[in-house]
């Protein structure tokens, strides 16, 4: 499963609320969200897009990066991951993060390192971006000999993509009926549920919908 948790600005506006309530209400909706998910085996969210680090302003940013750090110290403090077996990890264009949250992410990561269920975090990711980051790690190892072009396939192709996963089922909310480059490699032939929600209001009943919606789709994956 993925999801692109969409509508925390707009909820501030909606509600008259700071960007920082607004965000910190998504964030806690996202911890929510891992608790009903007793399915997936696998989760992916995404939490910052790269168009978003590059358009957003340097105050959001820092609240961001504020709420980030705080959630990620109280899971370090507390271990609820390790005792709920979830295995934490991040993807993107880390490198361009703060220094600090990046070692904090870092930390999270080598504590749940054991657990059987993954929640894995895009932050600063762009589907675009990993698609050229692939294609020029590829590159590379082609020019240095490290491999045969000629005998790359799309098993061999994904091994360079910041997360090789496919998701069955991909959840938008805030009423928006795109991908907005969501893993555009993976996501070929996963369902995709469009929630008119926006993300602070997405509840446990619109999660089930979207679980219901695909449990009665015919997934044919491209047969």
């Amino acid at each position: 499963m993925a999801i692109t948790p969409d509508g925390n600005r707009r909820y501030a506006k909606k509600n008259r609320l700071s960007f920082e309530t607004a965000y910190k209400t998504g964030f806690d909706k996202m911890r929510q969200v891992v608790g009903w998910s007793e399915e997936p085996e696998k989760i992916t969210i995404w939490a910052l897009s790269l168009d978003n680090f590059a358009k957003r302003s340097y105050f959001e940013l820092k609240i961001l990066y504020k709420l980030m750090q705080k959630h990620v110290e109280e899971n370090l403090e507390s271990k609820q991951f390790v005792d709920e077996g979830v295995r934490v990890k991040f993807f993107g264009r880390r490198e361009l993060l703060p220094k600090r949250l990046n070692g904090h992410f870092e930390k999270l990561e080598e504590q749940t390192e054991g657990g059987k269920k993954e929640l894995n975090i895009a932050v600063a990711y762009s589907g675009r971006d990993e698609l050229l980051s692939a294609a020029k790690a590829l590159a590379t190892d082609a020019q240095e000999g490290r491999v045969d072009v000629s005998k790359v396939d799309e098993k061999a192709f994904g091994k360079y993509l910041y997360y090789n996963e496919t998701p069955d089922l991909v959840i938008r909310t805030g009423n928006a009926q795109r991908l907005s480059g969501l893993m555009p490699w993976q996501t070929a032939y996963s369902e995709i549920y469009f929630s008119k929600k926006l993300w602070p209001e997405f509840s446990k009943r619109d999660y089930d919908d979207a679980i219901g919606f695909y449990k009665n789709t015919e997934s044919r994956k491209g047969r």
